[in-house]
């Protein structure tokens, strides 16, 4: 069984539940499932706890997943480049785009100058999936329909008036990461910098604002994003469409094959001119991940080390052939031994004779065929480091890879001696046919590509990222503070492979304006012919972080 899925077994037999389920046969649903969205055979459903095991011993069904965490990648906020314009540049009422925009993320400035022509909104609809339920057919949150937007615009306090204010977290008016991504992506020009898709409808998913492991940042999951996927298509309904999603952590199997990652395929192969934009992630130094080959009887020690006072959970994920079995065993930072495992037995971690953390072993994980260890620790923990030992029971492969889930409120790392900086992409951007951005320093002549921006390649071995654009101290579009009524003429700066990804989008949107019937795989390669190659050589160019090169949208035809 899936270890999230463990974690949330027990608890009231009523409470509704939010799962992925991969189905055997398209259309052939166990009992006791609401279908909410669908794609193929992957579907997102409601249940009732009690109906859980059930369900999950269906003869119907291959795989059944509980939510997992899915946060905004970091941006990297430059707090000397704030700017306001003394006054907006002029925008022509252009034709409005056949081509739709969609962007999953948080915080939608919606009084920008930059979303607005003539006074009326370019955002079609709005979902705030962490608002109060408005009767939809997801179950939660509320639409924001353009009528509403264009009649809070005309307020003196627009926020107030729809009841929604994208930057009620943002204290020190740095900006949200959802409204400088959109600046990026589809600016009209009247602030930031013109995008080369300035009069595209908007139809955007805010996943909200949730305090999880002591981070402020949006924190969506897995099973919302599917749905904010299935409600940007129904949406855009015939129309060409290209998301952004500069989204991920660090956890799961890297090889693409997460029910989110199949749900991103079978949309990409389904609907033409049709693409997702991801961002790689910036965790190229973030010493969150660590592979090795073990040997029959070998003891394998990996140093796992924690911030001072850190209260928060801690996660470790370890990824092995499903031929192989493993054992692990725990020690404290006194070498105290706190558990000796037993292969595919789930077992409670005790220190001082106190739960601090359970470790939980999967046979052969359906989706992957990889054999699965999660190691949760629970906010009691009061050590500098842990060592997990792996010992090789039977091995035929041997290859490992471990990996630290991200903690913004207190993030562990492995002993950087041992961390490895490949195999980095974020934990949902590793699918077929998602295109995926890395970022480079656009300022420096020798394009060298940002040291935080995630190295590929996927563990199954495929280019992730495929291609880098700009991503360094990108102006773009600043939402309002907590504390303003509605945006000024605000720019402000932000670094990151998020800043990289719409960009690309962007141009993917204008690829679309002119061959809107373009196929997932077409549409991929006319992209990736427009790549410039010319600094691999002197500057020992990085493939795995690189792709196909910088993107350049001169070569774009």
């Amino acid at each position: 069984m899936d270890p999230r899925l463990k974690v949330i077994l027990y608890g009231d037999p009523d409470e509704e539940l939010s799962l992925l389920m991969r189905l055997e046969k398209e259309k052939d649903y166990p009992d006791h499932c609401k279908i909410i969205s669908e794609f193929g055979k992957i579907v997102s459903i409601r249940t009732k706890r009690r109906f859980l095991l059930a369900i999950y011993n269906s003869k119907k069904v291959k795989s059944l997943k509980a939510p997992s965490v899915v946060p905004a990648n970091h941006a990297i906020d430059e707090d000397c480049d704030h700017k306001i314009l003394d006054k907006k540049n002029e925008i022509l009422n252009e034709e409005v785009s056949d081509v739709m925009f969609g962007i999953i993320d948080f915080g939608f400035d919606f009084t920008h100058p930059d979303f607005i022509v003539n006074g009326k909104t370019r955002f079609e609809k709005i979902w705030v999936q962490s608002d109060r339920y408005d009767g939809n057919e997801y179950g939660y949150g509320r639409i924001i329909s353009k009528a509403q937007i264009n009649e809070a615009l005309l307020d003196e306090f627009p926020f107030k008036k729809l009841g929604y204010h994208p930057g009620k977290s943002d204290l020190f008016g740095n900006g949200t990461h959802g409204t400088h991504v959109l600046g990026i992506a589809c600016g009209n020009g009247a602030v930031a910098a013109k995008s080369f898709a300035p009069n595209v409808p908007i139809i955007a998913v805010d996943l909200g604002l949730n305090n999880i492991n002591g981070s402020n940042l949006s924190l969506g999951d897995s099973v919302k994003t599917c749905e904010g996927l299935h409600f940007c298509t129904v949406t855009a309904y015939q129309r060409p469409l290209v998301i952004n999603m500069s989204l991920g952590g660090h956890g799961d199997a890297h090889t693409g094959q997460t029910l989110l990652e199949q749900v991103i395929d079978y949309i990409l192969t389904s609907r033409k001119g049709t693409a997702i934009v991801q961002s790689t992630g910036n965790y190229h130094q973030a010493n969150v991940h660590t592979y090795g080959d073990i040997k029959l009887n070998q003891k394998v020690k990996i140093p796992w080390m924690f911030k001072k006072n850190d209260r928060t959970p801690n996660e470790m994920e370890i990824w092995y052939h499903g031929d192989d079995i493993l054992s692990v065993n725990i020690y404290d930072d006194n070498q105290n031994r706190l558990l000796s495992s037993t292969p595919f037995k789930d077992e409670i971690i005790t220190k001082d004779d106190d739960e601090v953390g359970i470790c939980l072993h999967r046979c052969n994980e359906p989706n992957t065929g990889k054999n699965q260890i999660n190691i949760l620790i629970n906010g009691k923990l009061n050590s500098k480091f842990w060592t997990i030992e792996l010992v090789g029971k039977t091995v035929k492969n041997g290859r490992y890879h471990c990996y630290i889930e991200r903690d913004d409120g207190g993030q562990s790392i492995f002993l950087p001696a041992i961390a490895n900086k490949t195999h980095t992409t974020n934990s949902i951007c590793n699918s077929k046919y998602s295109i995926v951005v890395g970022a480079y320093n656009q300022s420096d002549e020798t394009k060298p590509v940002l040291s935080f921006s995630s190295s590929g390649p996927t563990v199954d071995g495929r280019m992730k990222p495929e291609l880098v654009a700009p991503g360094f101290k990108i102006k773009s579009s600043c939402s309002s503070s907590s504390r303003e009524n509605r945006a000024s003429n605000k720019l402000t700066s932000k670094s990151g492979s998020s800043m990289a990804a719409p960009y690309v989008a962007s141009l993917v949107m204008k690829i679309l304006e002119k061959e809107p019937e373009l196929d997932i795989i077409a549409l991929r390669k006319k992209l990736f012919k427009a790549c410039d190659t010319a600094f691999f050589k002197d500057n020992n160019f990085e493939v795995f972080r690189a792709g196909h090169g910088y993107v350049n949208p001169n070569k774009i035809t």
